[in-house]
């Protein structure tokens, strides 16, 4: 069990990362979600009720993506850690460009609903006994989940289909919503950051 100070600590920490810009990438926006994804086709039984639990769950992932999305502050930063030495003998620096996100208060607001909807379900659909451990070892699980990605498929207590569905379509939702809403974000989650270049005799070489 975690000590309650080092609890805390996470909880905080959690929080405060929400308030600060951090690289966009790949791997949380579209491995996990799809890793998520995998593991509800992986565990569904398909019936006329699940069916329409799922679009439910659809139209309910849309709405709180597009929630997130909206307030969610994209930018273009230039970080450095290299440089060359021009004629000169002066140093210059060489420049990365990194899409950022900042989630914001919107974004955990929109988190605690999602959670909230996920202690419902658990209760009214997989008859869980919910107590105030119940739901706290809930959040924290989830904490640990938004922090250290991979930790959702290690020692998870989550093996119901509906839970998978819901991580995966929230976390998809908000992935499309990011990238409909920036071009930014766009750029980099559709791969669409890269520059090619083409010298002017290699476009003759098919004629």
């Amino acid at each position: 069990m975690i000590p309650p100070f080092v609890t805390a600590l996470i909880v905080i920490y959690f929080i405060r990362d929400q308030f600060e810009f951090s690289s966009i990438s790949r791997i949380s926006f579209w491995i996990i979600p799809g890793l998520t994804l995998y593991q509800f086709f992986n565990t569904i039984k398909w019936s006329s009720l699940n069916i329409v639990i799922i679009v439910a769950l659809l139209l309910f992932a849309a709405a709180i993506g597009y929630y997130q999305a909206s307030y969610t502050k994209i930018r273009l930063e230039e970080t450095s850690n290299t440089f060359f030495r021009d004629q000169n003998g002066q140093e210059v620096p060489i420049y990365k460009k990194v899409v950022t996100a900042q989630g914001g208060r919107h974004y955990l607001y929109g988190w605690l609903i999602v959670l909230l909807v996920q202690i419902f379900i658990e209760a009214l659909y997989l008859h869980e006994i919910i107590t105030p451990l119940k739901i706290w070892d809930v959040f924290l699980e989830e904490v640990m989940a938004d922090l250290f990605s991979f930790s959702r498929f290690v020692g998870s207590s989550h093996t119901s289909w509906i839970i998978w569905a819901l991580t995966s379509f929230t976390s998809f939702s908000y992935t499309f919503w990011i990238a409909h809403m920036s071009p930014l974000a766009q750029q980099k989650l559709f791969k669409k950051d890269k520059f090619v270049r083409i010298a002017a005799e290699d476009s003759h070489k098919t004629k």
